[in-house]
Parts: structure tokens; C-alpha cells; sequence
């Protein structure tokens, strides 16, 4: 019997513990035009900022219906934000900039500054990048092999996305 409630407590502890994982997106949109949103590998409606509870792989953030281009889901014909925000692998925390013009990997490029920036997550708070033109634009990925994402280990890191 003993045996049995160590056990239990444990299973509720392993599940209070996973529960815990949460992760801010945050967006601001200064373009005059569109909707900044966002789409990741569990939820594939492109959606405002909010709060996930739980990991949020492969997340990609554009903004919606900008005056002058054809942005489509997932930012294809525009630049984009790419992130991934999780607790449980090391360097799990990842965000970059999107401009692969290739139609293979999205026909992304440049359409509107980008920044962002995380929030939270003990070592990862302040670590940010810039995207501010095309020819200002160091780490974006132009293709699939280049490219810096900046990189974290953070406990619910959150993520400020900043368009224009």
C-alpha cells in the first residue's frame, strides 16, 4: 500500500511538473497594415499573441494582410520570425529570421523590418536580434544551410516579436 502511494504521488508530481512548461508570444505590429500572427507544430491556425502551455515547436510569426504583399500562410512571399520555446532539451530555445527567396523552402524575403527578442527564462531575458533590411540582415537564413539563430537554455522562455 505504501508502495503504491510513493507511487502515485510521484506520477501527480511528474504531472504538475509538465504543466508548469508555459511560453509568452508576444507581438507588436508597427506597419501601419496587417495583423502580426503566428502558427506552430501543434496548432496550425495562425493566431495572435498568447500564452502556450506546453512546448511551441516550430513556430513561425509574419504579419497577416501587410499593405503591398502577398502574405501567405506561414509568410510565404514575406520575411518571418521562426522560433522554437521548450523546457526539456538543451539549447531548446532557438528564434531566427526567415528570407530563403527559394520556392522549395517557402519563397521567403525580405518585406518589413524584424526583431525580437526573448523574454524570461533566467539566461535567455534580453538575448535579441535585428533584422532591420535586407542588406542589414547578418543571420537571417537565405537558405537552408546559413544563417544564425540565437540559441538558449531557459526555463519558460517567452518571445517578443517586434514587425516595422
Amino acid at each position: 500500500m505504501f508502495a503504491l502511494s510513493i507511487a502515485a504521488v510521484l506520477a501527480a508530481f511528474t504531472c504538475f511538473a509538465a504543466a508548469q512548461e508555459s511560453h509568452q508570444i508576444a507581438m507588436t505590429n508597427n506597419c501601419g497594415s496587417g495583423s502580426p500572427v503566428f502558427l506552430y507544430e501543434a496548432n496550425g491556425n495562425p493566431q495572435g499573441p498568447t500564452t502556450i502551455q506546453g512546448q511551441v515547436l516550430g513556430g513561425i510569426a509574419w504579419v497577416d494582410g501587410f499593405a503591398g504583399a502577398n502574405c501567405q500562410s506561414s509568410g510565404v512571399n514575406c520575411g518571418a520570425v521562426e522560433f522554437t520555446l521548450r523546457n526539456d532539451a538543451p539549447n531548446q530555445n532557438a528564434a531566427d529570421f526567415t528570407l530563403e527567396a527559394q520556392a522549395a523552402n517557402g519563397n521567403h524575403q525580405f518585406t518589413y523590418p524584424m526583431s525580437f527578442s526573448y523574454t524570461g527564462g533566467g539566461a535567455c531575458a534580453g538575448i535579441s536580434d535585428n533584422c532591420p533590411s535586407a542588406s542589414d540582415c547578418p543571420d537571417a537564413f537565405t537558405d537552408p544551410t546559413n544563417g544564425t539563430p540565437k540559441q538558449c537554455v531557459g526555463t519558460n522562455a517567452g518571445i517578443q516579436i517586434t514587425f516595422c
